[in-house]
């Protein structure tokens, strides 16, 4: 089953390379271009892994972060690759203490992009499989007394 790649930016022609690319890995995309479309498609179904730009509007409001917040409040597990055009120190930091995986400024590189994603998609498989083995060391043995 391919991992399945959340996509969210405003820029339809960023959103659209982001799904190239993404896609020619292997991997299912679902696209969202605004901060309530990315809300539905979160509560729908989580994905394996998000990519979202932090500003998603002309406001001030950073929709980016908060749907970071979102996943997060729903599986603090998933990966969350950061993107934004709007970048300074703070805000980099702010998304890592977050929870963000990684942190990326627009112009991206897409080589070192498509790592994170890689990388990302790998360290959710990890923990999964780590919860599985966590729960089948624990009810596999039979605990007797007090």
């Amino acid at each position: 089953m391919a991992n399945e790649i959340l996509i969210v930016d405003d820029n339809p022609d960023i959103r659209n390379i982001l799904n190239e690319l993404i896609s020619d890995l292997g991997y299912r995309t679902r696209l969202a271009a605004n901060y309530q479309q990315a809300l539905t498609e979160i509560d729908k179904k989580l994905p394996d892994v998000a990519v979202l730009d932090v500003k998603l509007s002309n406001t001030e409001n950073n929709e980016g972060l908060k749907l970071l917040d979102h996943i997060k409040n729903k599986n603090k597990d998933i990966p969350v690759i950061i993107i934004s055009g709007h970048a300074n120190i703070e805000m980099a930091i702010k998304s890592l203490k977050s929870g963000a995986f990684e942190f990326l400024e627009k112009p991206f590189d897409e080589e070192r992009l498509m790592n994170f994603v890689k990388r990302a998609v790998e360290n959710f498989k990890l923990k999964n499989e780590n919860k599985v083995l966590e729960t089948k060391l624990f009810h596999s043995f039979e605990l007797i007394g007090n």
